[in-house]
């Protein structure tokens, strides 16, 4: 009477599980991935640079902005997942034909600094002055061959600009060099020379190092290697110009938002926190008279004069062109920096053409696989063939509504799980299907046979699926992208085809058992011949 309880619970629980999963399968229709949905797949290359090491901590921060930015552009069923082999973060991006706008936000590090800006560098050939650029990709500036000279000035915008150096390339070595304001280019032609350096050192500023892996001109000391300041791009003017090392960075950020001062004009507002507001108090008491450059991402983005000290620690970005990019800026930095900066490693395309036709086929794959599975286990196993697809039926609506309620992504690796494991729950019955014939053939009774084909049978089963599971769960941790969904569609089917033979099978069996069509040895594929 107990063990019918049982049956009976576990009958009702299996039923619920079933009402539950047809809700989802029609409510909530499956996500498809990459490969079936087409979209793009980004692979970004973390690249360490002084203070920012690439650590397990730092990649999983990483990929934790990295969502909230995807969030930020409203792309929908996302996956961002870390190669552990090479630490590289391997963004997927389903229905996203063009990756341009999204490579900008997400890749951007969003890193706020504020720096004192030092000068800005332009040419000049007599009266005439242009500006310099600077490409930090090649690490070029790029200026007019024909000036006569290249000098860093002061103020820039004022009436009178003064000059406090020169820009000087060493025609035998190629190395950049910021030299005084005094300092004559026309004496000497070759630094390099022993006799040029004796003349000219009291006149070398420092000597400018291009980094190619993270993109940054420093200038360096020539006598200790000290960092004096950076070379980077004004965004307002597309100008290169100098700016001291950092002396507060974002983090220390309590809220951005965007809007408009009192004269209209668009800005980012500012605030920091209590530690971030006393730094900048202190930044401000000490720099009175000079700019303060606010960088995002290694562009100066406005560089206010300080008048005087400024206190509550609030801010202002100025200069922008539109609301919108106010908003943009705003909210990232509102959802914080990345620890350190990301290069694009590879940019995949892959067409919807191409995913709709693998989804059909692989669908085509599995129906054709049930249904022979089935044919097999009717004509070989008779009657418990029929349970057996009653439980395989079973077994695919939930795991149908399980991934639809999760709302994980179907991939073509995760359909080659899902008929690897209808495989593997087949085989689950074929152990304890061939345990129950073996024990009928002992003259048993279908009843007496089929429990003890279950007792037999059930450790067998269970060792098989726990070391699958095991697999599945290495598969995971150290697979990326389509590897970790063929790892969750094998894990959640041997969960589910465990618990379908083992409990569903198992209890309709029992319940039905004392019918006589069950009862008899033919249901259970045993021959009188044998049975005797």
């Amino acid at each position: 009477m107990r063990n019918k309880k049982i049956n009976i619970i576990v009958l009702a629980i299996f039923i619920l599980i079933i009402g539950v999963s047809i809700y989802y399968i029609i409510t909530e229709p499956i996500n498809r991935g990459l490969d079936l949905k087409g979209g793009t797949q980004i692979i970004l290359k973390p690249v360490e640079s002084e203070g920012s090491e690439v650590t397990g901590k730092k990649l999983d921060e990483a990929m934790r902005i990295i969502r909230d930015r995807i969030d930020y552009l409203g792309i929908s069923e996302p996956l961002v997942t870390r190669d552990t082999l090479n630490n590289n973060i391997v963004i997927q991006l389903p229905g996203v034909s063009k990756s341009e706008r999204a490579l900008e936000v997400i890749g951007k590090t969003a890193q706020l600094e504020f720096r004192i800006l030092t000068g800005t560098l332009i040419s000049r050939s007599g009266q005439n002055t242009e500006f310099v650029e600077f490409d930090p990709e090649t690490g070029s500036i790029i200026y007019d061959e024909n000036a006569e000279e290249v000098i860093l000035v002061d103020n820039i915008y004022s009436a009178m600009p003064i000059k406090i150096g020169v820009l000087y390339t060493d025609p035998a070595t190629g190395e950049i060099y910021l030299m005084d304001k005094d300092f004559d280019p026309n004496e000497k032609t070759d630094i390099g020379e022993d006799s040029g350096k004796q003349i000219w050192e009291e006149y070398i500023l420092g000597k400018f190092e291009y980094n190619e892996y993270t993109h940054e001109m420093n200038l360096m000391s020539v006598d200790d290697n000290e960092m004096l300041g950076e070379l980077l791009i004004d965004s307002r003017t597309n100008t290169a110009s100098l700016v001291g090392p950092v002396l507060l960075i974002g983090n220390k950020l309590s809220k951005a938002g965007a809007g408009y001062d009192s004269n209209g004009r668009i800005i980012v507002s500012l605030s920091f926190k209590d530690e971030g507001a006393g730094i900048f108090e202190e930044i401000t008491r000490n720099n009175i008279g000079e700019q303060l450059a606010i960088v995002l991402d290694e562009e100066i983005k406005s560089a206010p004069s300080i008048n005087n000290t400024i206190t509550g620690g609030d801010a202002v970005i100025e200069g922008i062109n539109s609301l919108d990019e106010a908003s943009y800026i705003a909210e990232i930095l509102n959802i914080g920096a990345l620890p350190f900066t990301l290069i694009q490693e590879d940019v995949n395309i892959i067409g919807p053409s191409l995913g709709e036709d693998s989804l059909n086929k692989g669908i085509f794959a599995g129906i054709i696989g049930l249904i022979l599975i089935v044919i097999f286990m009717i004509i070989y196993y008779r009657g418990l063939g029929l349970i057996s697809t009653l439980g395989l039926m079973i077994y695919v609506l939930v795991f149908w509504g399980i991934m639809a309620g999760i709302g994980a992504a179907l991939t073509l690796p995760g359909i080659a799980g899902i008929i690897l494991t209808i495989g593997m729950a087949v085989d689950a019955n074929v152990i304890i299907f061939a345990r129950i014939r073996e024990e009928g053939r002992k003259g048993k009774s279908p009843r007496i046979a089929i429990g003890d084909g279950f007792k037999h049978a059930s450790r067998t089963i269970v060792d098989a699926n726990v070391t699958t599971l095991i697999t599945a769960a290495a598969l995971f941790y150290f697979g990326t992208g389509p590897i970790k969904g063929f790892a969750v569609t094998l894990a959640l089917g041997v969960g589910i085809s465990m618990a379908v033979s083992l409990l569903f099978t198992r209890s309709i069996l029992f319940m039905f058992s004392g019918l006589p069509v069950v009862a008899s040895p033919g249901f259970i594929g045993v021959r009188k011949k044998e049975e005797q």
